[in-house]
């Protein structure tokens, strides 16, 4: 019989996370760790339970014009966090990982309030 995989434990969630999350850019700070940073390149690593953010934010990223190289990659889903590099030329990837991000947050923000308004009408 083979060994069953250990998963790490899961935090509670509760039922007002939604409501809790209305303004995007409020959201509590991520621990991001800057893993390497460079003139043109920068590799961050961000917490295990935020990483259906990479997705979109590398779509993103990719779609911008100073951006060469835009990746994400998870490692071991134990021991390591998920991982995003960003090379860029003629400017700094701080810059563009910036601008990308509140570009996302406001786009997601203002899906999120479409949705509150729609639910609102939908209360009984």
């Amino acid at each position: 019989m083979p060994a069953r995989a250990v998963l790490p434990p899961t935090r509670n969630l509760g039922v007002a996370t939604l409501k809790n999350r209305t303004r995007v850019g409020a959201l509590d700070a991520m621990d991001i760790q800057v893993v390497e940073k460079e003139h043109d390149a920068l590799r961050i690593e961000i917490p295990r339970t935020e990483e259906t953010l990479l997705v979109p934010l590398v779509e993103a990223l990719q779609a911008e014009e100073h951006v060469i190289e835009a990746r994400y990659y998870f490692g071991h889903p134990l021991l390591d966090r998920p991982t995003l590099y960003v090379k860029t030329k003629g400017e700094k990837p701080q810059a563009v990982l910036k601008r990308v991000l509140k570009d996302l947050a406001d786009q997601y923000g203002d899906v999120l309030q479409d949705f509150d308004k729609k639910a609102e009408k939908i209360k009984a």
